[in-house]
């Protein structure tokens, strides 16, 4: 113990005694500074020393000088010219640095006009097949499966709904096999599996289609496919009851609408 006590108070005190002699004050001249210890050295370095040839390394404190042109690697402190762009053209596939300035984006261009008409069809628009859609919902695959639904007239199966999204899917032109397979598969979970086109449960006003969107949204959506009948139910009574808006979604039930809903 006492041995090591004693080696560790000698190794503190060569700490202490190499300190002080770092941080002496005493001024270093260019020619000693290569006798000086390591990188990390607190010495101050002599204003008049530079090393333009070389680099000292990454950690290195000696200054660049002023028309310092060349790449010193990631650590290096000059500065980058005001005109530098990074790009990646076809003469430059490796992406290395260049000066080549890059074009001005035009903004003449006037902006394209938006439209709230629904989409024409699409000739190639995805379609899906009543084997596949029997693999997907199986619960429906059988034509008597409505049979004990608790809802006869809004249960509908899948040789019924496989025309209905067919007619969605090229209506709004979805090409794209990922996204109908997303919106068939969140339609038949809202609807568990075609069993229901109105929400029971709790019960909510207007909250419908196979999708089982809310009334806002089935209002929104009567109202860009049937803005005459729209416009009569509000009409008809101004206090926005529970009547009215189950109305209103009654307006979007039909099968091509209650399954075009979700695209």
């Amino acid at each position: 113990m006492k041995l090591s006590l004693a080696l560790g108070i000698a190794g503190a005190l060569a700490q202490v005694g190499l300190s002080g002699k770092c941080l002496n004050s005493v001024p270093v001249s260019s020619a000693d500074y290569a006798s000086l210890p390591g990188p990390y050295s607190t010495v101050p370095m002599p204003p008049q020393y530079i090393e333009p040839s070389t680099t000292a390394g990454p950690y290195s404190t000696v200054p660049m000088p002023s028309d310092f042109s060349q790449d010193y690697g990631v650590y290096s402190t000059a500065p980058m010219p005001s005109d530098f762009i990074y790009t990646n053209t076809p003469a430059n596939e490796e992406g290395q640095l260049s000066t080549t300035p890059s074009p001005s984006p035009d903004y003449s261009a006037a902006p394209t006009a938006t439209t709230t008409t629904p989409p024409s069809g699409t000739a190639g628009a995805y379609q899906i097949t009543l084997e596949q859609l029997n693999k997907a919902v199986p619960d429906r695959a059988a034509d008597s499966s409505c049979g004990s639904a608790p809802y006869p007239d809004e249960c509908v199966t899948n040789s019924r709904a496989v025309g209905a999204i067919n007619n969605a899917l090229t209506k709004y032109g979805i090409s794209r096999r990922s996204e109908a397979v997303a919106v068939i598969s969140l339609m038949a979970f809202e609807s568990e599996s075609w069993l229901y086109n109105k929400n029971h449960y709790p019960g909510r006003p207007g909250q419908g289609a196979r999708n089982m969107q809310m009334y806002e949204y089935n209002s929104e959506y009567a109202k860009l496919l049937y803005p005459d009948k729209v416009a009569q139910v509000l009409a008809s009574d101004s206090s926005n009851s529970t009547q009215q808006m189950d109305d209103v979604r009654g307006l979007v039930l039909g099968d091509n609408d209650s399954f075009g809903a979700g695209f």
